[in-house]
């Protein structure tokens, strides 16, 4: 029992240190086998004794922890749509050179990450999409003009770029989403946006000039447009007007008017401001308003009297003693009822002496 228990001391002491022989291996190559996949991220294992790189289509690592072989390798590839801005020099069809800001979305095939990884490599982008773009870019561009790329042409020629990189018939490996099943691609391009035109300053000038004076003949044909259909809409109207004249006129007598203008006058007599009516002359005059206050100094006009002045006691009174009546006032019956109408006062006569006769004739004359 001795030796067992010798025996038994020396296999527990071997066990231990083994045991921490392994944990100091661990610790040490811990950052060698023991690999973390992020969020939208995929590893593709690369084997040192057994054949490189992963390259079997299917799906990569996931995201996660994964412990590995410390001679093994897992390259870490972002999955998630990414984007970039990238300048490319041009030539348009009339042969003036400008730059052109395209930007550009992609992310990578997961199911041929393992096929990216061995014919491109991390560096991907760099290698294969933006010599790709602009090569593309140049040889689209070159089919149209400066002016159509700040027109509504420039969706067209973004379209025509995308189209002709994700084509089937160009082996580059870049695809586009609806051939993301079996495909061999390894890129999948979403779209391609052109964000800015930078032409030299006295070219883009010239451009933004001609297009403001395309939009100013614009104008201007819409005002023309807009006249000519204002002269329709008053000739239209013209034309109810007289229409409406041709059938209300024989219905409006001179009876009706009168009857409207005694009313008028009526309504305007009751207000504060009108005080005085003096009937017009004829058959047909119509009554007119005076004011009779004084506004200026807030004093009222005195009322005139209705009856004549005495006169005084002459021996002798001038045939001008007493105004005719004026043919106005001669048969008329008075104003209508409600109205007012001031009595002009009488002009006293004065005595006068006999002028020569000459005088006299001139003044009878004048009289």
């Amino acid at each position: 029992m001795a030796w067992w228990s010798g025996f038994a001391r020396r296999l527990t002491g071997g066990v231990l240190f083994v045991l921490l022989v392994v944990l100091f291996l661990f610790v040490v190559l811990w950052k060698s086998m023991v690999v973390n996949i992020p969020a939208g991220h995929g590893g593709v294992m690369w084997y040192r004794f057994f054949g490189g790189t992963d390259d079997i289509r299917g799906p990569p690592l996931s995201e996660g922890v994964h412990l590995i072989f410390p001679w093994d390798l897992v390259f870490d590839y972002n999955l998630r749509l990414q984007a970039r801005d990238r300048d490319y020099q041009v030539v348009s069809k009339d042969g003036l050179h400008f730059t052109i800001t395209m930007n550009y979305r992609w992310e990578p095939f997961p199911q041929n990450l393992g096929l990216l990884h061995r014919k491109v490599g991390p560096h991907y982008e760099d290698n294969l999409l933006i010599p790709e773009i602009g090569s593309v870019a140049r040889h689209v561009v070159s089919r149209y003009t400066a002016v159509e790329l700040f027109s509504d042409r420039r969706a067209d020629i973004q379209k025509k770029i995308y189209d002709e990189i994700v084509v089937d018939s160009l082996p580059n490996g870049i695809g586009s989403p609806e051939n993301r099943l079996g495909t061999t691609d390894v890129i999948q391009l979403n779209n391609i946006l052109i964000k800015e035109v930078r032409l030299p300053e006295r070219i883009r000038s010239a451009i933004e000039n001609k297009l403001e004076q395309a939009q100013i003949v614009e104008e201007y044909q819409f005002r023309v447009s807009r006249e000519r259909l204002e002269s329709e809409r008053k000739a239209i109207e013209a034309e109810g007007v007289r229409r409406f004249q041709e059938t209300v006129a024989p219905a409006i007598t001179d009876s009706y008017l009168r009857w409207r203008g005694i009313e008028a006058t009526l309504k305007l007599s009751q207000s504060p401001n009108s005080k005085v009516v003096i009937i017009g002359s004829g058959a047909g005059g119509l009554p007119v308003i005076l004011d009779a206050t004084d506004r200026g100094s807030g004093a009222a006009v005195p009322p005139v009297s209705s009856s004549p002045a005495p006169l005084p006691p002459t021996s002798e009174t001038s045939p001008q003693s007493h105004l005719p009546t004026p043919p106005a006032m001669q048969g008329s019956q008075g104003p209508p009822a409600g109205l007012s109408m001031p009595v002009l006062p009488t002009v006293e006569a004065t005595k006068t002496t006999p002028a020569p006769a000459s005088h006299r004739s001139y003044n009878q004359g004048e009289r």
